[in-house]
């Protein structure tokens, strides 16, 4: 039931009488009441959002909200009313689309019928006539922050224009995730000019909208109209009629792809004669509405009602959304659609994690997941196959299903397969686990035919990357470390298997020494489940979970959009590939990835500085490098720690991850954090320095070539390719190394409570598996990325119902960022920094492409300094 408000002046008791006989008589014999709109007022709508979501018909309530749609936007909306009275019904469309570079723009055509409904007399129908609404709006801002919006309006008539265009003027500004300003001004006409029956009118409506969670699943907003109109009969603009400020609220509950919300406002609204339908009086009601809409993916249905101005609904709204971009699922189908993951396509870290990211949405979904593992040609390292084994038990382990799918196998598709429930190979295909191997090629020979000699300085003996240009073969150091290695990640593959498929590990020792096998030998053997085709793999899935099962796809990332500004995130900051002086450098179609100190130490100051970074974890997968680098990237490291500890709620924690591979400068760095994740597979350790001089001085004398150099200081040709150390040099480029191995103990000490002395005892350029490293405290806790994430959530004191984004940095430069970087000066000068890149630039002999190219020959030898301290790892520890 309404609540009505007489309007001051002589009409005033006759408005108490109706509001009484409104109160004490039955709906049938109530007074009617009619709802005063503006007279160029869109069809009407039961959730009017000035301030939160957008969509393209914001162009009608805000136009500044349309810089809050995404890529192409459609919406097409009706609004029936079912009293009489109740005005505002009408059909239209909108279409929105954001022109990037902070633009946007939406037009809008509707038929708008807001007279009485049946045969009943409007006494006001020359001020609301029935007309075409065509708009057009254009935004600029981002819908993130802030953002301006103006909007025109056509009132159309059979093609003839009823009067000049209204003029909207909005506004949107977002405070963080938690609340949003929006507010529009709108003059009708934008002269304010009176034109036949139609007066001018001026309206301000203002909105606050909160999200006390900072994410949309709730959403509260309040805010008010204020109105003025104007005469007909007066050609200049005089407001003579104030209507008075109406106050308005909402409320918003969002889940997944469901939206209830639910609106109270104040309208103004006239008072009828029962009889002749006459306005009695003017007055103020108060009406509700309640609106349900469901999203999948790019479509959204919205329906809702208004209640309130008569004895029943006074009509109702519906609405179709389609959108480029994704609005959300209503519930997710994962009872008969399984989801294919191919192995072979996943390289390099970034791609490992998004596949992670997946299979932890898999785990979720619990028995509503069935995965085909794809487990052919599988390019990553022990470590990370072991972290995606343990993903896939974790989706077994909440209820779901993982297949595998097998043609040709090794040891290391074998591994991750056996981790599912049933495992299938092709009728012609083979299991060819041979086991492990790990070779390295000394290249001392071949140098030596040509004329070079490489001297290589080290510390110490386990420090073996020299050893490729100065040894036929590895030391009994290097073969002891090696050893030890192999024996650690073959133990720990026999044991995952063995419990994986019901077997004791001197059977599967003895299996993996009988490979091959062919199918019906691995079947026997209990390897696999099934022999099957290609195209039976669908129907054999269907046959074990007891339903019909089809393969389909499921996006990469939630389609929601959770917040309005920058969501909560988790930071992960790659440390991947070699470690080098200045910028990070990748060579995408070689799968190359050189770790830039300055990128890196830049990226953790930014997210020290970011509010909505609730922690870090720093992702190793790095064999090491430059021993400045690493020094570079640990001091960065270590003071994001200290910045945690000293104010841990304004400066996110940062715990270590490491992947496959986190040795020498790989290691180095992640001193500065006080826990460090690994898999007992990881590969890490290696404290310890190393320095190569190549001498070419032989080489050039077997073609014909000699040099002549003029120097002023005893050292000056030190680093000359053209000649040996003297005795005087090495002693001094010796001591140099010292100097840099005594501060990598000092950091190694500092950070994981150790003395030096038992630092050195560990260090000496050892190289350790994660299952020894973790018994002799270098790491702290076996586990991955999963781990790593809950640790500095823990820290950050995140409860668990609060979900986080996952961010991984440095971003990954797109083709057009690099060209835009030629072509757009940068501004401002970064001081030494440049500086500093500039000289190493100037000292370049090779192009950038080539020299990236020639650091894989090997591990970066060739790329990095000559002379120089490097914190390496020994040669290339690679198990096969």
């Amino acid at each position: 039931m309404s609540t009505l408000s007489p309007k001051p002046g002589p009409r005033g008791p006759l408005v108490v009488v109706a509001l009484v006989a409104t109160l004490t008589t039955p709906a049938a014999a109530q007074q009617p009441v009619a709802v005063d709109r503006g007279a160029s007022d869109g069809i009407d709508r039961p959730i009017h959002d000035y301030s939160g979501e957008g969509d393209a018909s914001s162009l009608e309530l805000n136009p500044a909200l349309l810089s809050a749609v995404k890529g192409l936007d459609a919406v097409i909306m009706g609004y029936r009313s079912t009293s009489a009275f109740t005005r505002g019904s009408g059909v239209g469309g909108f279409l929105g689309l954001n022109l990037g570079l902070g633009f946007a723009t939406g037009l809008g055509v509707q038929r708008v019928l807001p007279s009485f409904g049946g045969n009943y007399t409007d006494s006001r129908a020359a001020q609301n006539p029935d007309f075409t609404k065509v708009s057009w709006g254009l935004s600029a801002g981002d819908g993130k922050v802030a953002a301006l919006g103006l909007g025109l309006h056509w009132m159309l008539d059979r093609g003839q224009s009823l009067r000049r265009p209204d003029l909207d003027l909005g506004l949107l500004v977002r405070i963080r995730n938690y609340a949003s300003v929006g507010a529009v001004a709108r003059l009708g006409p934008a002269d304010l000019q009176p034109e036949g029956s139609l007066p001018q009118e001026f309206a301000v409506t203002g909105e606050l909208a909160l999200r006390p969670l900072g994410t949309r699943m709730l959403e509260l907003a309040g805010g008010v109209r204020t109105r003025w109109r104007g005469n007909p009969d007066i050609v200049t603009p005089q407001f003579g009629e104030y209507l008075g400020v109406l106050p308005r609220g909402r409320v918003a509950f969002r889940y997944q792809g469901i939206e209830l919300a639910g609106e109270v406002e104040q309208v103004r609204a006239h008072i009828l004669d029962r009889n002749t339908y006459a306005v009695v009086a003017d007055a103020k009601a108060v009406r509700g509405s309640v609106a349900l809409a469901v999203s999948w993916d790019l479509m959204t249905v919205r329906a809702g009602m208004h209640a309130g101005l008569s004895g029943g609904v006074d009509g109702f709204g519906l609405a179709a959304r389609f959108s480029s971009a994704r609005q959300g699922r209503v519930f997710w189908p994962r009872l008969v659609d399984a989801e294919r993951i191919d192995l072979s396509a996943v390289k390099g870290e970034r791609a490992l994690i998004r596949l992670l990211e997946r299979l932890a949405r898999a785990e979720q979904a619990g028995p509503r997941s069935i995965l085909l593992l794809d487990a052919r040609a599988a390019k990553l390292g022990w470590a990370s196959l072991q972290e995606l084994r343990a993903a896939l038990i974790r989706v077994r382990n909440a209820g779901g299903h993982v297949f595998a799918y097998l043609e040709g196998g090794d040891l290391k598709d074998y591994y991750l397969a056996s981790a599912a429930e049933q495992v299938y190979i092709h009728p012609a295909g083979e299991l060819a686990t041979f086991g492990l191997s790990s070779t390295t090629l000394y290249f001392k020979g071949a140098l030596e035919k040509l004329g070079v000699n490489v001297e290589g300085l080290y510390i110490n003996e386990y420090k073996s990357a020299h050893e490729r240009f100065t040894r036929s073969g590895p030391s009994e150091p290097d073969r002891q470390q090696r050893e030890a290695i192999l024996d650690d990640t073959y133990a720990q593959i026999l044991k995952d298997i063995a419990q994986a498929r019901g077997l004791a590990q001197n059977q599967v020792r003895g299996l993996i020494d009988e490979a091959p096998h062919g199918p019906e030998q691995a079947l026997a053997h209990k390897l696999v489940d099934k022999v099957v085709h290609r195209d039976e793999v669908i129907e054999s899935i269907s046959t074990a979970v007891g339903a019909r099962v089809k393969f389909a796809s499921f996006g990469e990332t939630d389609p929601e959009l959770p917040t309005w500004a920058n969501a909560p995130y988790t930071a992960v900051v790659l440390v991947e590939g070699t470690i080098i002086d200045g910028e990070s450098r990748t060579i995408p179609f070689l799968n190359i990835q050189f770790a830039g100190a300055d990128t890196l130490v830049q990226q953790l100051r930014n997210l020290r500085a970011d509010p909505m970074c609730k922690g870090i974890v720093l992702r190793v997968n790095s064999p090491g490098g430059s021993a400045l680098a690493s020094d570079l990237i640990w001091r960065e490291v270590s003071r994001t720690q200290e910045a945690h500890e000293k104010t841990p709620r304004k400066s996110p924690p940062i715990v270590v991850s490491m992947g496959d591979v986190a040795a020498s400068g790989g290691y180095y760095v992640a001193m500065g954090a006080r826990q460090i994740f690994a898999q007992p597979t990881t590969i890490t350790g290696s404290i310890g320095v190393v320095s190569l001089h190549f001498d070419l001085s032989g080489m050039l004398a077997k073609l014909g070539i000699s040099t002549s150099t003029f120097s002023r200081g005893k050292n000056a040709d030190i680093a000359s390719l053209y000649k040996p150390f003297s005795e005087d040099q090495r002693a001094r480029m010796d001591a140099s190394i010292r100097r840099v191995y005594d501060l990598f103990r000092r950091r190694v000490a500092e950070g994981r409570k150790l003395t030096i002395e038992r630092v050195d005892e560990l260090g000496r350029g050892h190289v350790y598996s994660g299952t020894d490293a973790k018994d002799l405290k270098l790491v702290d806790e076996f586990g991955g990325l999963r781990e790593a994430v809950a640790a500095v959530r823990s820290k950050a004191g995140v409860p668990a119902r609060i979900e986080l984004d996952l961010r991984v940095f440095p971003r990954q430069r797109r083709l057009v960022d690099i060209l835009l970087e030629q072509v757009i000066p940068q501004p401002g000068d970064d001081g030494l920094r440049t500086r500093l890149q500039s000289r190493r630039d100037a000292k370049q002999q090779l192009p950038l492409a080539l020299s990236a190219a020639l650091a894989r020959l090997p591990l970066a030898l060739l790329f990095l300094p000559q002379d120089e301290a490097l914190a390496l790892l020994p040669g290339l520890v690679e198990v096969e």
